[in-house]
């Protein structure tokens, strides 16, 4: 494949990229009544869905959200000071914290899924279960390329 192409590629993820931030930006900002950022709401989501049968630390939320862990950190602090989360030391580590949703957290769930789910349903309208199987596989093949 030609060099041209593969920066054609990667200007054209990140054309869609902005796009679709933009539209869970203005369906996020439009379902809540709080100061929330869509990364936020995004951790919201992500601890809520990912943390059903297992506790949520710093690191899952590194990895689960690609994000670096000075990013995350700065989020968590900001989180915690609006009441979105609490970190929990677990036994049998002091220094290991778990994040936790507070009850505000959970009030702004419901509205926050809703809106992702408007944007999601968007986003994979008229695409089947196997073009979307596909599609996938080459994110992640994108993604490892990367790494």
């Amino acid at each position: 494949m030609k060099t041209k192409d593969k920066l054609k590629l990667g200007l054209d993820i990140g054309k869609i990229n902005h796009i679709i931030s933009r539209n869970v930006d203005v369906a996020v900002m439009n379902a809540i009544d709080d100061n929330l950022t869509v990364a936020q709401a995004y951790t919201i989501d992500f601890i809520i869905l990912e943390g059903k049968n297992k506790d949520i630390f710093q690191k899952d939320l590194e990895k689960g959200l690609d994000l670096k862990r000075s990013s995350i950190s700065l989020m968590l602090n900001n989180m915690e000071k609006s009441n979105l989360i609490q970190r929990v030391p677990v036994s049998q580590d002091a220094r290991l914290k778990k994040i936790e949703l507070t009850d505000k957290s959970h009030k702004l769930y419901e509205k926050i899924s809703k809106a992702i789910d408007v944007v999601e349903n968007r986003l994979s309208k008229d695409i089947n279960e196997d073009e979307l199987k596909i599609f996938y596989n080459v994110l992640n093949k994108i993604r490892n390329n990367l790494d």
